[in-house]
């Protein structure tokens, strides 16, 4: 028996929005050799040629995708398809820049970045360059703050740069205030202005929770600057040319919370995906 491809799920509502995901996804699915499934969540089943009508896609934007219809509440049978399935991830798209952090994703996108146990890929619909299906992602940034959270997610990170045959760059951005870091968190503390001359520890010390993990045909470099989070990691992968960005974060979107992830959302230019880790 082969072994099972990899999944892709694309949740579509006929949106202009949710379409903008479609290049993105068909192109992850085609890198990692695997199946797109294209599901659309309603309150009755309807013939696949209307459905095809409805979700504003042609038989040659469908491929080899498949179309899953779901009877039930969008959020929760998005995640449970995608759960089941045993997908590598859920891609959806974003409105885009607002002032309004609240009306940064749609009610159904916000629910599914909450709730899925799958990391989930958001792309911006308004941005200029929208991934087509021939998209080839080739680096990766991801944004390390040096807690267990984020270190404990590096093994399927570097996973995923395998797959997807792309570099990655692991940047810490040393932050210096009064809100307390996670316990075991990897900090920075003599060197408020320079935070260089810290780099040679905090590499040693990254290099012993995550790079062991590290497949050894993925290329790894390291890095860390001092400044506000989200302009720091824009501007860095702006400067560098990454692809995407793959980011750590413990799953609320609450008031006050999720900071980071609002402003790359808000502001960043290439997809932007969230995974979770979980530390018992």
């Amino acid at each position: 028996m082969g072994r099972k491809k990899p999944v892709v799920v694309l949740p579509l509502d006929g949106s202009k929005t949710a379409t903008a995901a479609l290049g993105a996804a068909q192109a992850i699915a085609n890198i990692i050799k695997g199946m797109l499934y294209i599901v659309h969540v309603a309150e009755s089943h309807m013939p696949k040629e209307q459905l095809a009508e409805r979700l504003k896609i042609s038989g040659e934007d469908l491929g080899q995708s498949l179309i899953e219809q779901i009877i039930g509440d969008p959020v929760e049978a998005i995640t449970s398809f995608a759960s089941k399935a045993g997908a590598k991830m859920i891609v959806m798209a974003s409105h885009g820049q607002t002032s309004n952090h609240n009306r940064l994703v749609g009610n159904i996108t916000m629910g599914v970045i909450q709730e899925a146990d799958t990391p989930v890929m958001v792309i911006r619909s308004d941005v200029k360059d929208l991934p087509t299906r021939q998209w080839k992602p080739t680096k990766m940034l991801c944004p390390l703050d040096g807690s267990p959270m984020a270190s404990a997610q590096m093994q399927w990170i570097f996973d995923l740069a395998r797959l997807l045959g792309v570099e990655v760059d692991v940047l810490n951005v040393a932050v210096h205030g009064d809100k307390t870091p996670q316990a075991g968190t990897i900090t920075t503390h003599e060197y408020e202005d320079y935070p260089q001359y810290d780099l040679p520890a905090w590499v040693d010390e990254f290099v012993r929770r995550c790079c062991e993990a590290r497949p050894p045909e993925v290329e790894l470099s390291m890095f860390q600057l001092a400044g506000e989070p989200v302009k720091t990691m824009i501007d860095f992968s702006r400067e560098h040319g990454h692809s995407l960005i793959v980011l750590t974060w413990h799953g609320t979107m609450d008031e006050n919370r999720a900071e980071t992830v609002k402003g790359l959302l808000k502001d960043t230019e290439v997809p932007v995906l969230l995974t979770k880790a979980r530390i018992d």
